[in-house]
């Protein structure tokens, strides 16, 4: 009986040195994305709004374009505070933590203290 050469059961033809270089190049990638919390403050509207993304400048173009349902009473927004965190997750649970005091006190403390 004769085997199958090993390009018939499946094997890759690329080598795994590509493959490697492929992977580490989309793991130092990842390891350079950060996430923000952030806060804008609205002069129009006196108001703040607390949010987390992995682009701030983009999300601060979206809020003053109208695009986000919350901040599309005003066209003013400015980014007045922002904290950078590894995982989306640390962003989100710093969003909620602020979000959680209902204190517009309490923002006003971290932007003084930032």
């Amino acid at each position: 009986m004769l085997k199958a050469g090993w390009h018939a059961r499946g094997h890759r033809f690329d080598s795994d040195i590509l493959h490697n270089k492929k992977s580490l190049f989309f793991k130092a990638i990842f390891l350079f994305m950060e996430y923000c919390c952030y806060i804008i403050y609205s002069n129009k509207l006196d108001r703040y709004y607390v949010g987390h993304t992995d682009d701030v400048d983009e999300r601060i173009v979206q809020h003053n374009s109208g695009i986000s349902t919350y901040t599309a009473k005003a066209n003013d927004w400015t980014l007045v505070h922002r904290e950078v965190f590894l995982t989306r997750e640390g962003a989100r649970n710093r969003e909620n933590q602020i979000k959680k005091k209902k204190s517009r006190k309490y923002i006003e403390w971290i932007i003084s203290a930032g």
